[in-house]
């Protein structure tokens, strides 16, 4: 039988095919060293029941691996490994050469089945995280240390909204509901129209109408200030302006501190802040801003305070630096939105989002500081609400966490922010509603339309919008928005016919 101090020291080759994919996840994760997927890879496959004998069929072997690299240094750590793969294996005693060709085995299946989970989850991060995270049956969250001090509460009962004030069908006049959340259905709302159209008012009427049913949290972008006025006193937020007012969220919350927890976290926001430039970056780009977060977040995690974005903007020029790279339009764009104090780490996201908020965010600001605060947002509400439990369903209705409504939904859209997406793809289990706000069906045709398709309710007010683009969201025999009379739309709830409603009565 193999001796625990014996298994940091032990060598390990794995097979070509394997380590090819290693290496390419290596990139596609934006993690520093190959050894992280190998590991991953034996964690992936030790998840499935299964166990097989010691025969592999790839015996070609790539660069050594060490033990200490893949189970660690620390004695617990490397006996927990030990006994997780002898018991999985099912043998009463393994040599050493058995158990070598055992790990082979693990690293071959555990490589695929990790090629297989990226590829299902569409080459996204975060649907990949997730599968993983459930695989390994990941801490509750009351059990996570950062990203909140308690569980969240869930609001409970049938949540049926009226279609704005009038809410009724042209042709049958009957009454026009959406009842959000059915099961089987979806919370998320697509409201759109042109200026003066009603969408924001339609959306503020459903609004008071919730929480007339319960209590729910909710936070709102208010890009124009209408929201401000008419929203925030019917649901009890409090409004935020910046620059002028820090938002008190701790936007550098993590699931842990661990160094895939770090690096996990670095990746996501990451991508947060190269979206606030819609222009792509470049490889050495991304990848020096990358290990700045990384070098932020680790700082962060020893002194036992969240880094600020001054001290990720001081830790990219020191990457720079190192690499002999001239300061680009990444630093000077990070360096001018550092200049204001946007976030102040008062709140963990769960104390955060368990309140109602307004944050302004006017025309008058520059363009990028309205994106970085909306993303550093969104990604901090899609980590935090998307590491809860599922929200219970009781009598065919699933529990509420969390209101969330962008008005001026294009604003963002273009940047095609990864939180955006997970949280209308995957928050809805977790008991979150989204609800965007924004002109036209157009807004939605390049890398959205899927957003689109996971709506639970879709609204169109009278706006200037491209034939095609109406037809793919509301059907063939719909082709043109221009001609809506004033309080009507067209409306399609998920899985059902398009109709033709009166919202609101012009004049009353």
């Amino acid at each position: 039988m193999i001796e625990i101090a014996e298994l940091g020291n032990m060598s390990f080759h794995p097979s070509e095919s394997a380590d090819k994919i290693f290496d390419d996840l290596q990139h596609q994760l934006g993690l520093t060293a190959r050894y992280y997927t190998a590991k991953l890879a034996i964690a992936r496959s030790l998840s499935e029941a299964e166990h097989f004998g010691l025969e592999v069929k790839d015996n070609s072997r790539s660069t050594e691996l060490r033990g200490h690299q893949l189970f660690g240094r620390d004695t617990k750590n490397l006996a927990a490994w030990l006994a997780l793969i002898v018991q999985h294996s099912g043998a009463k005693d393994l040599k050493r050469d058995q158990f070598r060709q055992l790990i082979y085995a693990h690293l071959d299946r555990g490589a695929k089945l990790l090629q297989g989970d990226w590829e299902a989850s569409g080459h996204e991060f975060e649907p990949f995280v997730n599968k993983l995270a459930k695989l390994a049956s990941a801490p509750k969250p009351s059990e996570t240390q950062t990203l909140g001090a308690q569980v969240s509460p869930v609001f409970r009962g049938k949540i049926e909204l009226h279609v704005g004030p009038t809410a009724k069908e042209v042709r049958t006049q009957e009454p026009v509901v959406f009842k959000l959340n059915i099961e089987g259905g979806s919370p998320h709302m697509a409201l759109m129209g042109g200026t003066n159209s009603g969408k924001t008012y339609t959306a503020i009427t459903m609004l008071k109408e919730l929480r007339a049913l319960n209590q729910v949290p909710m936070l709102a972008f208010d890009f124009k200030g209408d929201l401000s006025e008419k929203l925030a006193p019917v649901i009890n937020a409090r409004v935020i302006s910046p620059p002028q007012e820090t938002v008190p969220l701790d936007i550098f919350a993590m699931p842990d501190c661990s160094d895939i927890g770090i690096k996990t976290t670095a990746a996501k926001l990451r991508e947060s802040i190269l979206r606030v430039k819609v222009r792509p970056a470049g490889g050495i780009q991304r990848d020096l801003l990358r290990k700045a977060l990384i070098a932020a977040l680790q700082t962060g995690a020893h002194s036992n305070r969240p880094p600020n974005l001054g001290e990720v903007a001081s830790a990219l020029q020191a990457e720079y630096d190192d690499a002999g790279q001239k300061p680009d339009e990444l630093v000077s764009t990070l360096n001018e939105l550092c200049e204001f104090d946007l976030f102040a780490p008062k709140y963990p996201p769960a104390d955060f989002f368990a309140k109602s908020w307004v944050i302004r965010l006017p025309q008058d600001g520059s363009e990028e500081t309205r994106r970085l605060i909306v993303n550093l947002t969104l990604d901090a509400l899609d980590r935090w609400i998307n590491a809860q439990n599922d929200a219970p369903m009781e009598k065919g209705c699933q529990a509420l966490r969390h209101v969330c409504m962008l008005d001026e939904a294009h604003v963002i859209l273009p940047t095609k922010l990864p939180a955006l997406g997970n949280l209308i793809r995957m928050s809805r289990s977790k008991g979150g509603c989204l609800i965007l706000a924004s002109q036209s069906p157009d807004d939605f045709a390049t890398g959205s339309k899927d957003l689109l398709d996971n709506m639970g309710l879709t609204l169109a007010f009278a706006t200037q919008a491209r034939p095609a683009s109406v037809s793919n969201v509301f059907g063939s025999h719909s082709r043109t928005l221009n001609n809506l009379e004033r309080g009507k739309a067209l409306c399609k709830f998920r899985g059902e016919e398009t109709k033709r409603i009166l919202a609101w009565t012009p004049g009353n």
